[in-house]
């Protein structure tokens, strides 16, 4: 239907449009203003993407910027497309993936200052926050900050702000792109949780900004486009009129990043015509009627599960491009080169074999790796190397030329991880490394802040506890002055007795805190790593002796602090 409604300002718009969507809803939920806005124009439905797309006849349609999503509903019936994506307020638009463990007290937060109509989504409720905070006058930064939630660890917020928008902030595993014209710019930013438990790739080229899930979409769109991880804890935000306000790491950090190679002359098998459920069938027909035991496939773009049901046969595959999600899982003795970068879980559970990685590998790489060997010439995310494990003489190694981000060896059991940190400036490593391990080591080139280490209280609450110990006189005021300036891994050390237990108690019985050492390696680790060393180096296109050298430095070693 046509109608128009004469009103005196945004506010008595922006009202009007809450009223109609929340009496729509609240009758049996005959219908929904999909958008309203300056400038946004929202198109949902419900199918794929393609059938959507000819539906409202979007290549026609121009915009400065656009955001998209298509999943599997989870968390809403589905049905109908008041449950899809992209959600919107005024002005704002958002797609959003994960689950949002904070949607009551976020929902509260809402009801408090008016809003209603809910359909029941998380998504929606994070697009209604980002419209409420703007309109109670809150910078985009500040909307942003508060509802990414940092850790209290590294958090920016004041103590007043963070109390009056407590129930604003997200929690749980998400990431969100939003989009927002204010009037006189319009604003692209990613958030995600402070853990990082959903992927983010950041991309640029000389005409755009781009945010995705998985960096072969961007590739899609910019094959030469710089990428680089969103760092856990931070977020992202570019606008049209200012360009790049915040890259959501350090600059000095990427120009790390890696850019793939997607084609070399001499080829068994081009990628680009196939999906990603053929390509493992191809590369085995290719084995199988040639009799060869070396495969190279060229213009990889996100295919996912690449060796996954291989056989031990001894292959060697050489793959060009960006490789999707779980590549080499269970890998038992398949050599596997990739001349560009790998998407997240490669290498899930590997029991031998080897893969080098010459550009970056994402998240969660060599979770619960067993045997073998994992070179990574450049940088890897998030949760690398967890619950590593070994048994008797069959050691994983894990070599990663670059950085990580957090959780590196959480929960490891066994094996020996190896960061270097080779071109980066500053540390090499996030927080909470060994956060949990009860075996194996890390060996980090140069010295790492100690509060990195381990899931170790905040200040505050040492602070606290060791106001308790002089007040029973366990410690000496002396000792107290001198411990409070300490994170807990030294404060650990200096404590005896009664002291001591209480601390391990309450601080290390739910997740150990690893022990570490800032030294140089012993003749038996030398022995031991310089065979791996120069491997790394042949693997890896780099100087051999340079790299044996490297084991000459002083390291930080990180292993688990359990008592035998």
């Amino acid at each position: 239907c046509d109608f128009e409604i004469s009103l005196g300002s945004i506010a008595s718009l922006k009202k009007v449009v809450r009223n109609i969507n929340e009496i729509l809803w609240n009758n049996g939920k005959k219908g929904r203003i999909y958008s309203a806005g300056k400038s946004l124009q929202v198109y949902k439905g419900v199918g794929y993407p393609a059938d959507i797309a000819r539906q409202y006849n979007i290549y026609e349609v121009e915009g400065d910027m656009w955001i998209a999503h298509t999943r599997q509903p989870t968390n809403s019936p589905g049905s109908y497309p008041y449950w899809s994506h992209p959600f919107s307020a005024f002005d704002v638009a958002i797609v959003h993936n994960g689950d949002v463990s904070s949607f009551g007290a976020n929902v509260e937060f809402l009801q408090s200052r008016g809003w209603g109509g809910f359909v029941g989504t998380d998504s929606e409720v994070m697009a209604f926050l980002f419209e409420e905070l703007i309109s109670e006058g809150l910078s985009v930064e500040e909307v942003t900050r508060i509802m990414s939630n940092p850790s209290r660890r590294f958090s920016k917020l004041n103590v007043e702000e963070d109390y009056i928008y407590r129930n604003a902030r997200l929690d749980g595993p998400f990431t969100a792109i939003i989009g927002y014209d204010s009037g006189n710019d319009l604003f692209m930013i990613g958030i995600a949780d402070r853990a990082k438990f959903r992927p983010v790739i950041i991309g640029e080229d000389e005409n755009y900004y781009y945010i995705a899930s998985e960096e072969n979409q961007i590739r899609l769109l910019s094959p030469s486009a710089k990428v680089w991880t969103l760092e856990p804890g931070n977020y992202f935000i570019a606008s049209l009129l200012k360009g790049l306000i915040n890259p959501g790491r350090e600059v000095s950090k990427i120009s790390s990043f890696s850019k793939p190679i997607f084609y070399t002359e001499k080829f068994d098998i081009d990628a680009s015509g196939l999906g990603y459920k053929d390509v493992n069938k191809a590369i085995m027909e290719f084995v199988n009627k040639s009799g060869k035991k070396e495969v190279t496939v060229i213009n990889l773009l996100g295919h996912r599960y690449i060796g996954i049901s291989f056989p031990k046969a001894g292959l060697r595959l050489n793959l060009y491009g960006v490789v999707g999600n779980a590549m080499a899982n269970l890998n038992e003795n398949n050599v596997f080169h990739v001349y560009g970068n790998v998407a997240d879980d490669c290498c899930d559970t590997m029991q031998g074999g080897k893969v080098v990685i010459h550009g970056d590998a994402r998240d969660v790489l060599a979770q619960t790796f067993q045997g073998g060997y994992i070179y990574v010439k450049g940088n890897a995310g998030n949760r690398v190397g967890i619950q590593m494990r070994e048994y008797m003489n069959k050691r994983p190694y894990l070599v990663i030329g670059g950085m990580v981000d957090d959780y590196l060896g959480e929960y490891m059991a066994g094996g020996v991880i190896m960061v270097l940190g080779l071109g980066i400036k500053g540390e090499p490593v996030g927080n909470y490394i060994g956060s949990g391990m009860v075996g194996g080591r890390i060996y980090i080139r140069g010295k790492v802040n100690p509060e990195k280490i381990g899931l170790q209280p905040s200040r505050q609450e040492m602070v606290r506890f060791l106001k308790a110990l002089l007040l029973d006189n366990m410690i000496s005021e002396e000792e107290y002055n001198k411990l409070k300036e300490m994170p807990y891994i030294e404060v650990i050390k200096e404590l005896n007795g009664e002291a001591k237990k209480y601390a391990q108690k309450l601080f290390e019985e739910k997740v150990g805190i690893p022990t570490y050492e800032y030294r140089e390696l012993t003749e038996e680790e030398i022995k031991e790593l310089e065979p791996v060393a120069r491997d790394y180096a042949i693997e890896t296109n780099q100087n051999k002796d340079t790299m044996v050298e490297m084991l000459k430095e002083k390291y930080t070693v990180i292993t688990s602090s359990l008592r035998k």
